[in-house]
């Protein structure tokens, strides 16, 4: 029972990447994958096979091993902005190596905690519930930054470092050195051949082209696989034996933050992290790597800015004091480029200035800053669609600006901001067109772009001539198991959007989900009111400082129950 409620919870809430528009949806794969895996075992689409692994190489038959035959898939790639010019790749992985990896790792949950149970230096567990929006328990942004406050308090150096590009660099056979030990299993390679661990590593490896190198970005198995390694890395850091004060450690994913007595004793810190990232073949990030005296320690002062501004006041931002947010806001953003500071003021505007919105000053700001935090873009479309909702927005001022900008993230194939820009005009239900997007959306190779396309031609939305033909040449029933045309070509021959020439709906691998009714694009899915979303965040904060009050407790020597 316990395997089933995690495989469903992963899969219907943490399988797609969570910035994609809610159109997209895989609630009905969780719900109904057993019975879709029982069916694409039954009719050949993958095989479960002990035979090949042969005897251990002292001749006994294997115990609990075996291994998996199937196709290796190229997930769907899309980017999404991360600081100045960087942009961060999210991926929708293919539904068979995904279901057989989130089967794996809740038929074998307890194995999973029994490895996490390394983990010295996070605040955050590894929880899988429905209860939780992503199907795994959030990360506590907020007590690691208390954390933080804390030992800039208590020390007087402080060490930061992280990794470069932890997830696509992360050596898929060091899945096994982290459940089992680095060199117990490469003196006994040939033993843990077909183990949980060897599956994992052969199932994440299928739903990234076989690659050995990187997991993907969106699943919450990839983060559970993450948290796998560096829990692994906790214990080998703690088997340093560095005289650390107690609680002068915080690891946020691959994020360290370390109180050091002595910058002799800082540096041993930066030495010991490196050489342990390294032996799991990861690099720290020079660039984001610091030794500081507590005395010219670096704090984010935006937050505290705004904290001011809006402190002098209580009530909802409006006339001249809107004015006057916005105008701090958009300098601050200029001055921390690499700040999320437009993102955070969008969350004060929609919690506090939407009570009586100054419409016309919130429609220009948040027109700049879909140029100027393109990485909000989806927060950007929630509140526009709310505000047309509640009071109505100027369609065609906003219509004209996102065509154009749509059509020129396509052309640089920043698909993040032009999924969510095409939504917000999908939502506006105002009709444009754009042959320039038709052309592009003809190599974009994106099922997410053109299935958005395609239910905007069914809203009569105009647009132009899309590369019907063209899509439909690229879908075909090797493709459908190999790459990213399998999304495009389930949902579009359904809802008869494209002509299944090939009659892939009858075939094993889609007649197992078809039958079962499965929908992955629901165009019945709305965005989320404001008022829902501003409750939800407020409802996580009251749960996540419990957490926070917890951990001060601890470190007084207190008892702290949650209540």
């Amino acid at each position: 029972m316990l395997s089933k409620t995690i495989q469903q919870a992963l899969l219907s809430k943490g399988y797609f990447p969570k910035e994609l528009p809610p159109v997209f949806t895989t609630e009905d794969f969780g719900r109904l994958s057993q019975d879709v895996l029982f069916r694409w075992k039954s009719n050949g689409v993958f095989k479960i096979d002990v035979k090949s692994l042969g005897k251990t190489p002292c001749k006994n038959k294997r115990r609990n091993a075996y291994t998996y035959f199937l196709e290796s898939a190229e997930a769907e790639i899309f980017s999404k902005p991360k600081r100045g010019y960087e942009r961060r790749n999210l991926h929708i992985t293919h539904p068979i190596p995904q279901a057989l990896l989130v089967k794996e790792i809740s038929d074998n949950w307890k194995a999973v905690q029994k490895w996490l149970s390394k983990q010295s230096f996070s605040m955050d567990e590894i929880k899988a519930s429905q209860e939780y929006d992503r199907g795994v328990k959030e990360i506590n942004f907020g007590a690691h930054r208390e954390k933080s406050f804390y030992l800039e308090a208590t020390a007087d150096w402080l060490v930061k470092t992280d990794i470069t590009r932890f997830y696509p660099s992360i050596y898929t056979h060091s899945i096994p050195w982290a459940a089992y030990g680095k060199e117990r299993v490469k003196s006994r390679l040939g033993y843990y051949k077909g183990s949980f661990a060897d599956r994992i590593d052969v199932l994440v490896r299928a739903c990234n082209r076989n690659q050995t190198v990187g997991i993907p970005i969106g699943p919450e198995t990839s983060r559970i696989i993450a948290e796998v390694i560096s829990s692994r890395i906790d214990a080998d850091f703690q088997g340093h034996e560095l005289d650390l004060a107690a609680y002068s450690v915080d690891r946020l994913q691959d994020d360290w933050s370390v109180g050091a007595k002595t910058l002799e004793e800082a540096e041993d810190v930066i030495t010991c992290i490196s050489s342990i990232y390294r032996s799991y073949g990861l690099e720290i990030n020079g660039s984001k790597t610091s030794v500081d005296h507590i005395v010219g320690s670096r704090r984010k002062t935006w937050i505290s800015e705004i904290g001011a501004f809006l402190s002098h006041r209580s009530g909802s931002l409006r006339g001249a004091r809107l004015r006057e947010f916005i105008v701090l806001s958009l300098r601050l953003q200029s001055e921390f480029q690499s700040e999320p500071v437009i993102s955070y003021a969008l969350s004060v505007i929609e919690r506090t200035g939407l009570l009586n919105p100054d419409i016309r000053e919130i429609e220009s700001f948040l027109l700049k800053a879909a140029v100027v935090a393109p990485s909000s873009m989806d927060k950007i479309c929630r509140i526009i669609l709310n505000l047309d909702h509640k009071i109505g927005v100027s369609a065609e001022r906003i219509g004209q600006r996102f065509v154009l900008l749509a059509e020129r993230n396509l052309e640089k194939g920043h698909h993040f901001e032009a999924i969510w820009l095409l939504y917000t005009l999908r939502g506006l239900k105002r009709p444009f067109k754009s042959e320039r997007l038709c052309e592009l959306s003809e190599t974009a190779c994106s099922s997410a772009l053109s299935l958005l396309l395609l239910d905007m031609k069914r809203m009569r939305m105009g647009i132009g001539t899309l590369p019907r033909n063209e899509w439909e040449a690229q879908i075909s029933s090797d493709s459908v198991v190999r790459d990213w045309s399998w999304l495009l070509g389930y949902e579009a021959f359904r809802k008869g959007w494209l002509n299944d020439k090939h009659g892939l709906l009858k075939k094993p691998f889609f007649a197992a989900m078809d039958v079962n009714d499965i929908v992955f694009y629901d165009s019945k899915r709305n965005i989320p009111t404001s008022r829902s979303a501003v409750r939800k965040a407020i409802n996580l904060r009251k749960r996540q400082s419990y957490e926070t009050m917890a951990f001060f407790a601890a470190v007084r020597g207190e008892n702290f129950e949650e209540y």
